[in-house]
């Protein structure tokens, strides 16, 4: 496997960036031409999660001063971040998805906002969509009360309040992720029992836990055209977004409050599938069968149990920093 230019000397670098990838191609190489060459010591390790178009190959040939790892599955993306941060060296590590545009002068702003709070160990950027919008990249704790606003419809009446300057949050995006090394050096990697969704939420939680702070960084602006690969199998990461809501309250909040949060969705999606089979009746565009799939799984006796008793997997992680 080629060597990136930051492993062959003795000095860890200042940055590793992990881009998870499954069948992206063109966004992936479109990232890494952005990439490439760089104004400070960094490496690129891109994970591959078994994609189907040529991905590996395409990246290896046109950026061998990348790390390219080529997963013998889809483990989903806290399995692949982790198997990036595995082979990380730097004292910042950058998640990045292959859908956002991260030009280096933003990355050095953003490097430079995060230096200047020691207390903070994980910080998200200011994000905009592809047609330059602001994207919600912030989020405050996730408790079981939240779900009962969604359920009746009146999240828009109640909305959560935004931070507009550089604040201490609850949780940011993975989208573009920054992190202290260090920092997962003490509490590992992300938990892989999440497929997809959630697995911020719940290392932000952990990072908080162990007396750090998560941040808001507003002086560097990101694009993100959101959603790609999740996509290509909208089904899967539709209800892979509901299990992972309730994994997450099941280790955060306990059984009680899962099952709470689960009569919530199953009442507020009964409702929606509802409007979703008149539409289908009426012969026009719907999304029934995802609904239908949805209540059937959230119906599924023993499904907070399972959640509840299913194990973290969080591997431990090297002093990445330290090693060179």
């Amino acid at each position: 496997m080629p060597a990136t230019a930051a492993e062959t000397t003795t000095d860890a670098p200042i940055l590793s960036i992990v881009i998870v990838n499954w069948n992206t191609r063109d966004l992936l190489l479109a990232v890494l031409g952005r990439l490439f060459p760089a104004p400070m010591p960094f490496e690129v390790i891109v994970v591959d999660n078994q994609s189907s178009d040529d991905s590996v190959a395409a990246a290896r040939q046109a950026f061998p001063q990348a790390i390219v790892l080529a997963e013998p599955k889809n483990g989903g993306f806290a399995y692949g971040v982790n198997r990036g941060l595995e082979r990380a060296r730097g004292r910042w590590i950058l998640l990045l998805n292959t859908d956002a545009v991260a030009p280096w002068t933003e990355i050095e702003r953003f490097l430079a906002a995060a230096e200047q709070h020691p207390a903070a160990a994980v910080f998200g950027p200011r994000v905009l969509d592809e047609h330059l919008q602001l994207q919600r990249t912030v989020w405050r704790r996730h408790l079981p009360r939240h779900a009962i606003l969604e359920a009746l419809f009146l999240e828009a009446v109640l909305p959560e309040r935004r931070p507009t300057t550089d604040s201490e949050v609850d949780c940011v995006s993975g989208c573009v992720f920054l992190i202290r090394s260090d920092m997962v050096a003490r509490i590992g990697g992300l938990d892989e029992r999440f497929w997809m969704y959630y697995e911020e939420a719940d290392f932000c939680e952990r990072v908080r836990h162990a007396g750090s702070h998560v941040r808001w960084l507003p002086e560097a602006t990101f694009v993100h055209t959101g959603g790609v690969s999740a996509n290509m199998a909208s089904e899967k990461t539709f209800l892979a977004y509901f299990e992972s809501r309730l994994l997450y309250h099941a280790a955060w909040h306990g059984r009680l409050w899962t099952e709470w949060v689960r009569a919530c969705l199953l009442f507020g999606h009964l409702v929606r599938l509802l409007g979703w089979t008149v539409l289908a009746a009426l012969g026009r565009q719907n999304r029934a069968r995802q609904y239908r799939k949805l209540v059937g799984k959230l119906l599924r006796p023993g499904l907070i149990g399972e959640l509840c008793r299913r194990p973290r997997q969080v591997p431990p992680m090297r002093a990445l920093a330290a090693v060179s």
